[in-house]
């Protein structure tokens, strides 16, 4: 769990463009209530309000963000393969979140 812990912060201090080039990070808006999750095959894993997929399938950002929020709960912020979620998006994704 350490290592989870100091590989995310070192993955945060660096750009998230190697990570989220075939990756996904998620800011959540409230703290994961799992430490990981399998979901489409991604295995997310989780510290405090940040969740991390290496890896995820290629699906349009919009319905990414919605099977992931509605496992997780509600999303401040989501990047997936290079793009970021705008605001729009971001409320459309939080329509499948879970209630906190």
């Amino acid at each position: 769990m350490r290592i989870f812990i100091a590989a995310l912060v070192a993955a945060s201090s660096l750009s998230t463009a190697a990570l989220a080039a075939e990756g996904a990070i998620i800011k959540l808006q409230g703290p994961a209530k799992v430490a990981s999750l399998i979901q489409d095959g991604a295995a997310w894993r989780c510290a405090g309000d940040t969740c991390a997929a290496p890896q995820v399938k290629s699906l349009p950002i919009g319905r990414a963000c919605r099977k992931i929020a509605a496992e997780l709960g509600p999303v401040a912020a989501f990047t997936y393969r290079g793009a970021e979620l705008d605001a729009a998006g971001l409320a459309d994704c939080n329509t499948a979140a879970k209630p906190s």
